[in-house]
């Protein structure tokens, strides 16, 4: 619905009624609802811009004008002045962070660096006459792809990939193997929401720390990253070995070719000093990011990186890329022109929007938070951590193949969080945890159409079949939830 809906925004459609809909929660939702419970009136009118907001941002994909009207409703409706919202906009540390990544990723991609990372990874001697590792690269490859690039550009170029493996290998187009080889593409573009500060997922976590920032707990980023990655190299190995062992997927011509010949991009294997230089400093950011979490505290340099924070790394490193090195005055990036171009501002307004309304929910000041803990402690308040990332990873693998995963996570961010900080104030659980769990595996989607708009990438190719996704769909799903699961909860105790 959400992408007819997008690229129908004139005439009668169910624009227009959709728009006027978020304009009445945002503005005039108190006027209509009264208080109730412990909720009180200025409650009343943040609930409505929360949901009115995110009524355009799910069906329409709106990322504009939507969190703009938020703003100006908090300032309307009394939330804080004109110049204490435009200070918790603007001076939010993820909206200051993000802004600097995507500048920096943006010169990364266009150095075409990354192509030539998944070129070198596939040329590696180890994977001639070892398939599985060959196919494991291959999926590798596409993860980090996704992972630097963005994600439709991934699955469609790894797709290419496919059709020249396929080809090579001597597989038919309505082979079992070309189905695997195929779905494995797709689900490793997971990539795309591995990291903690870039991608369309931001928007959900940003709804999960600004409640966790009312309790005086901290995302913790590397914590993040190493559940997802973790998760989805595990998922792969296992993937593989379930294409060889239990479907029986002939997986021998694989390990006789020539990787060389898969040039991704067109790029080679061969690095240019530009490439390294941003390939690295990259590398360098996140290193440190693991850095502040993992320093042993109390040493020079742990209290030197915790004093810039996860924000000011990533300044000084574009910081450093926009000095000229050069006589002529030139300088590795055109800072400028990466900040003008590379910006995703429907992203920063609804990070800034959805943060402050995630914030207000929590606080104790407007009553919404007691009503929740009132609603739901008799279902959710004697949980214990490991029961709350089961249920949130089996709710949302499941929903999320028959619905969009972004308005899911939005939701159980919201009702579970503060339940999570909780019982993590109380030294029996951990919050990043749960937001973690319901936010990655709210991505795994491919079963139907409507899991996600990547998902008719998959579901409409032309040598998928329904019958393929709905039966070895599922198992993978089930699989996937498993090891997200394990991971999270794992890194939950020890992070």
């Amino acid at each position: 619905m959400s992408d007819s809906l997008e690229k129908k925004k004139s005439g009668l459609t169910a624009y227009p009624f959709l728009t006027a809909v978020s304009l009445f929660l945002i503005f005039g939702f108190g006027l209509v609802v009264k208080p109730w419970s412990t909720v009180t009136d200025l409650g009343v009118d943040i609930l409505g811009i929360y949901f009115g907001v995110l009524l355009m941002l799910v069906c329409t994909k709106e990322a504009i004008w939507p969190p703009l009207m938020g703003l100006i409703a908090l300032v309307i409706h009394g939330y804080g002045t004109s110049t204490q919202v435009l200070q918790s906009w603007m001076g939010n540390s993820t909206v200051v962070m993000i802004i600097f990544v995507w500048a920096i990723c943006g010169a990364l991609r266009d150095t075409k660096a990354p192509f030539v990372l998944a070129n070198k990874l596939m040329s590696l001697k180890i994977n001639k006459g070892h398939p599985m590792i060959f196919l494991f690269m291959l999926f590798l490859v596409t993860t980090i792809l996704s992972m630097l690039t963005t994600g439709t550009a991934s699955i469609l170029m790894m797709y290419q990939v496919a059709e020249g493996v396929i080809e090579a290998a001597g597989y038919k187009k309505d082979s079992q193997e070309y189905k695997f080889i195929l779905l494995g593409i797709y689900v490793s573009n997971i990539g795309s929401y591995m990291l903690p500060f870039k991608g369309v997922h931001i928007n959900t976590l940003a709804i999960a720390t600004g409640i966790m920032a009312t309790y005086g707990i901290e995302f913790n980023q590397a914590q993040y990253l190493f559940s997802t990655c973790a998760t989805v190299v595990i998922f792969l190995v296992l993937y593989i070995l379930s294409m060889k062992y239990i479907f029986k997927c002939n997986l021998k011509p694989l390990g006789e070719i020539d990787s060389n010949k898969l040039d991704v991009g067109g790029e080679g294997t061969k690095f240019n000093f530009r490439q390294k230089v941003f390939l690295g400093a990259f590398v360098v950011g996140v290193v440190l990011l693991l850095l502040i979490s993992f320093l042993p505290k109390g040493g020079a340099f742990q209290g030197f990186m915790s004093k810039l924070g996860n924000t000011w790394v990533w300044i000084i490193i574009f910081a450093v890329l926009c000095v000229p090195h050069k006589k002529d005055g030139k300088s590795f990036m055109d800072g400028g022109k990466y900040l003008r171009d590379n910006i995703m501002w429907g992203t920063v307004l609804m990070i800034a929007c959805i943060n402050i309304c995630g914030q207000a929910i929590s606080s104790d000041t407007y009553g919404i938070k007691q009503w929740l803990l009132e609603a739901l402690t008799p279902v959710l308040g004697n949980m214990s951590f490991v029961a709350m990332v089961l249920v949130a990873t089996v709710f949302c693998c499941t929903l999320t193949q028959f619905l969009n995963g972004a308005p899911i996570a939005y939701i159980l961010n919201t009702i579970l969080i503060p339940f999570a900080c909780q019982n993590q104030l109380a030294g029996q659980g951990n919050a990043t945890a749960i937001c973690s769990t319901i936010t990655f595996c709210c991505f795994f989607a491919f079963i139907t159409p409507a899991a996600s708009s990547l998902a008719p990438l998959i579901t409409g190719h032309e040598a998928m079949t329904s019958k393929f996704l709905w039966t070895k769909g599922w198992f993978y799903t089930a699989l996937w939830a498993l090891i997200a699961f394990a991971c999270f909860t794992l890194f939950g105790f020890i992070m």
